[in-house]
């Protein structure tokens, strides 16, 4: 079975040189790592192919075109993804893809994402909200999925389903699980065994920023998915920013209780964000062209097909 790892990234010179060696590093090697530049401006390709990588370029932005770009470009059975400021454990790519080598109903597999530093108050608050907690991701309510910082797809799977929706600037990895779930009678497996620790840096905006941006995808997603059973309807403006207005309550509970406050103002300024994104979100979805996702007949479930760890 060959296996590439893809790395999609854009002005990474900081990170892409260890990300592409812990990648090559593993106990199970790859058979490539293909590094997708994504229009960068610093020297992320050049490191990039001095660390060992493959580099193509794409230069339209996007980071599901360039996942796109990056697999198609590569012979390989499964294809592996990761991001760049996330380095992988040694045995991260033996985890990953071990579900594929003798079940064919395997369509796909996501590990634990870790945060690799707890120094300030947002990323204490990326833990404790698990923001970013691939469990999490793969039990949630509607259907599971799992994010391209840790996953694996056979070929064949991309292939049918046509690759990542490029309409998506995030939330990309939400709709390929569910299309997989969905469309096909094939399934997911959960492997928190196959670890990457990946960096979100101290300041607030980080977090901010992946709020606001995760929002607009959301806001995609809810046009391709919202007739489909069990999707969760909007809980109105109000159910969203009430980290917001609920503010003076948390901090009081939460020092009588002895627990940093820090959280909760993290919690109203990743809300206020969020909102900004779905904004920007409904702004894109005016000219987003999204194929419909077929509903199936009244009273039809979700089929959740992800297998968790005993």
């Amino acid at each position: 079975m060959r296996v590439v790892v893809v790395i999609p990234v854009r002005d990474g010179a900081a990170s892409v040189a260890a990300c592409v060696g812990a990648c090559l590093g593993q106990t199970r090697r790859p058979d490539e790592v293909v590094v997708v530049d994504n229009g960068s401006t610093d020297a992320t390709a050049l490191l990039a192919a001095q660390a060992g990588a493959r580099v193509v370029t794409e230069d339209t932005p996007g980071s599901y075109r360039a996942r796109n770009r990056g697999w198609r470009s590569a012979e390989a059975d499964v294809v592996a993804f990761t991001d760049v400021d996330c380095v992988p454990t040694p045995t991260w790519l033996a985890e990953l893809v071990a579900p594929f080598e003798d079940d064919p109903t395997v369509a796909g597999t996501g590990g634990a994402i870790v945060q690799d530093e707890l120094v300030s108050a947002s990323q204490r608050w990326l833990v404790e909200r698990r923001f970013l907690d691939q469990a999490f991701n793969s039990s949630e309510a509607f259907m599971p999925f799992f994010a391209t910082a840790n996953a694996a797809y056979r070929r064949r799977t991309l292939e049918r389903l046509g690759g990542f929706d490029e309409a998506f600037l995030s939330g990309g990895d939400n709709d390929m699980s569910w299309r997989i779930q969905a469309l096909t009678d094939e399934r997911l497996v959960f492997r928190p065994e196959a670890v990457v620790h990946h960096h979100v840096g101290r300041r607030l905006g980080e977090v901010t920023g992946r709020s606001r941006r995760y929002a607009a995808g959301n806001v995609l997603l809810e046009r391709r998915w919202s007739a489909f059973p069990g999707y969760p309807p909007d809980p109105g403006v109000l159910a969203r920013t009430r980290r917001v207005w609920q503010l003076p309550a948390a901090v009081a509970y939460r020092l009588m209780t002895h627990r940093p406050v820090s959280v909760s103002f993290v919690d109203a300024a990743v809300a206020l964000s969020a909102e900004r994104g779905r904004r920007q979100g409904r702004r894109a979805a005016r000219t987003a062209v999204l194929a419909p996702v077929p509903v199936p007949g009244t009273g039809a479930r979700p089929r959740r097909r992800v297998d968790q760890p005993v």
